[in-house]
């Protein structure tokens, strides 16, 4: 994943009053000569810059990087974490309640290497009778969309409900496109509650994809290469 982008060195003041100030002392720099300090943020997050206003900068390889934004891996995979639905699934506490009901039906499981959960039939079971619902972007926007059509007296009565049916059947389809990525929270967490901190870690290293796609790269000499020229 691209990294956070922090690239400042920042130091605290007492200035009375129970208060500091953090002031910004230095900058530093990586190799190719470029400060990788995000300048955008929202909410405190990094905000993505288009590259045609990032500093271009070259590797002693010859590559051409960018400035402005973290360290760009040269392999990027998506993070499971930024799919809404999963992001939901998160955020509302389905995955740790569900996983709560599972361990008090299990005394046990099995050691991580051999642990695999298998009951995702019985997880989506679960989010139904708890009426698990989320909102997408693109409800929202058809949610304006529909205020403005009853605004501007337009007859688009008819294709924004065939919208939202459309939508609705694209959330029920999500819980079942992104099984794969829900299961490994699944069996991460439940690897915690039952190992702790050694559980959570063994099991994380079992299900990691960017791990096995590194492993793939360093085990393809000829892809490796063509990575770093």
């Amino acid at each position: 994943q691209r990294t956070y982008g922090k690239g400042l060195v920042q130091n605290t003041r007492d200035v009375g009053y129970n208060a500091k100030v953090k002031l910004t002392t230095a900058k530093y720099y990586i190799p190719s000569g470029r400060c990788i300090q995000s300048v955008k943020y929202e909410d405190g997050e990094p905000v993505h810059i288009p590259d045609d206003q990032r500093q271009p900068f070259k590797t002693r390889n010859g590559r051409t990087v960018l400035d402005g934004g973290g360290v760009k891996p040269d392999i990027v995979m998506e993070e499971i974490t930024d799919n809404r639905v999963v992001k939901s699934l998160i955020e509302e506490h389905y995955l740790f309640d569900y996983v709560t009901q599972f361990c008090l039906d299990h005394e046990s499981i099995p050691e991580v290497q051999e642990f695999s959960f298998d009951d995702y039939a019985g997880f989506r079971a679960f989010l139904q009778d708890r009426s698990f619902e989320y909102t997408t972007e693109s409800e929202k926007l058809l949610e304006k969309l529909e205020k403005v059509n009853r605004e501007e007296g337009y007859a688009l009565e008819d294709e924004l409900e065939d919208i939202e049916r459309g939508l609705e059947e694209a959330k029920r389809a999500a819980i079942v496109e992104n099984e794969e990525a829900i299961r490994k929270l699944i069996e991460e967490d439940i690897a915690t509650r039952y190992y702790y901190q050694v559980g959570k870690i063994k099991m994380r290293l079992k299900n990691d994809a960017e791990i096995a796609k590194a492993i793939e790269l360093l085990n393809d000499p000829e892809s490796y290469a063509a990575v770093l020229k």
